[in-house]
């Protein structure tokens, strides 16, 4: 059997910016409801404007996936959530459970293969946000 993570990726993807603005709705409530660490790093934060920068990591670590650069401004947004806010790094194991928690709601043909095309393909981005500090 063959599966083309590319495929169930892109065609997940493309149904989940049809339905954006729910989709991370849903995504933070669950995520702020996870920990009460997550709760507290996003207590005083305008939530509008989050979301509108999750839209615009996801597709950053999207395009980090497909090219291998990464663009200025998400080396800004990692060297951001390593340096200044000191996120843990197991909150983002706790971030791609929830967003896949979320896609498997929200997402009617969702299953196991769609969402380790999700892990595939976000993995590079989750990494790279994790380590950039340690790059000279």
């Amino acid at each position: 059997m063959e599966i083309d993570f590319n495929e169930l990726f892109n065609d997940s993807y493309g149904f989940i910016l049809t339905s954006e603005d729910d989709f991370y709705e849903c995504f933070y409530t669950k995520f702020t409801d996870a920990s009460p660490i997550i709760a507290e790093v996003f207590r005083n934060t305008d939530m509008v404007n989050q979301k509108l920068m999750l839209r615009k990591a996801v597709s950053y670590m999207v395009n980090f996936f497909v090219t291998k650069k990464a663009r200025e401004h998400f080396v800004s947004i990692a060297c951001l959530h390593k340096d200044k806010l000191q996120i843990d790094p197991i909150l983002y194991e706790i971030f791609i459970d929830t967003l896949l928690a979320t896609l498997a709601e929200f997402y009617p043909r969702y299953n196991n293969a769609v969402g380790v095309s999700w892990r595939i393909t976000l993995a590079p981005g989750v990494e790279f946000m994790k380590h950039i500090s340690k790059l000279d």
